[in-house]
């Protein structure tokens, strides 16, 4: 065999050079362009990933929200709609208190009239314009009779305090209340004298009771009461308000006066307040219209 020559030698050599020189100039390309890709696509996919996990909490939030918002506007609705249904009982109730009012007072004033009670309603001035000094009375703690004529003549006005019953508690609240401006009812030179239609053992039981210490007159035939126009009623005193006032009473645990049991005494009966002058001429006058309707102390010493 014949030894190749010097040339064949180098282009045996030199032939596999070729493709190494292409690997080695086109492997660092290959990488590089791929490389920065790789990266930008990773961190792009992990962008994603990170906002598709984000993306359901705020979604369930926001849907939280919603249903909270709901629940309270459907509270708020069903507390309105229970405050109109509330309103409208509240309305109907007081209908019908109203018209049970009107349906007992109009029940009462029907046995008013067929019982043909003495009741009066005295617009403006009175019937009497002056008491008889005449007029006889019978004193309460003594059981003599007098006439009125004691208490004129003196110089001072006179108020009279006509009471109802001798267990009419507002009878006994309104000689409190003048017993309490006493100072007043001086400065002014009034005396006060309470007139009863009832008996003598019932006006020392109201005395012992009540320990008033004003002059008390009986007035057993109501001359007195007569005089002024003071009659009975049921209407007046049983009425829907003044039943609502009792019921007050009671309910403040406030004690009721006890009549005694032999004592026949009428509860129907109707009051007032009178001031006379020395001469017995009435200079002010107040019929009561129901057992709460007394005047006021302050009315009482305008009297002239």
């Amino acid at each position: 065999m014949s030894k190749p020559t010097e040339k064949e030698s180098a282009e045996v050599v030199e032939t596999p050079k070729e493709p190494q020189e292409d690997q080695t100039t086109a492997a660092p390309a290959a990488p590089a362009s791929s490389a920065a890709p790789a990266a930008e696509t990773g961190d792009s996919q992990s962008q994603e990933l990170s906002e598709g996990v984000q993306e359901p909490k705020e979604n369930h939030i926001e849907e939280s929200n919603g249903e909270q918002l709901r629940e309270v506007e459907k509270d708020e609705f069903q507390e309105q709609r229970d405050l109109e249904m509330d309103c409208a009982s509240l309305r109907d109730a007081v209908r019908d208190f109203q018209q049970l009012e009107v349906q007992w007072d109009a029940f009462l004033q029907r046995l008013d009239d067929e019982l043909q009670l003495s009741a009066k309603i005295l617009d403006g001035d009175h019937q009497s314009k002056r008491v008889s000094p005449e007029t006889s009375l019978i004193n309460a703690r003594t059981g003599e009779t007098v006439t009125f004529e004691k208490y004129l003549g003196k110089g001072k006005k006179i108020l009279l305090v006509l009471i109802r019953q001798f267990s009419c508690l507002l009878c006994r609240l309104h000689l409190k209340d003048l017993e309490k401006k006493q100072s007043s009812l001086d400065a002014h030179s009034v005396e006060v004298v309470v007139v009863s239609f009832g008996c003598q053992e019932g006006a020392s039981h109201w005395l012992q009771d009540t320990d008033c210490q004003y002059d008390m007159l009986l007035d057993p035939d109501r001359k007195i009461y007569a005089a002024f126009g003071l009659g009975a009623s049921l209407k007046k005193v049983l009425n829907f308000r003044n039943m609502l006032l009792y019921a007050e009473y009671v309910a403040d645990n406030m004690e009721f006066p006890r009549g005694l049991p032999s004592i026949q005494d009428d509860m129907f009966q109707l009051g007032g307040d009178f001031v006379l002058d020395e001469h017995g001429r009435v200079l002010f006058s107040h019929c009561c219209q129901s057992p709460i309707d007394r005047p006021s102390v302050e009315d009482i010493l305008s009297a002239q």
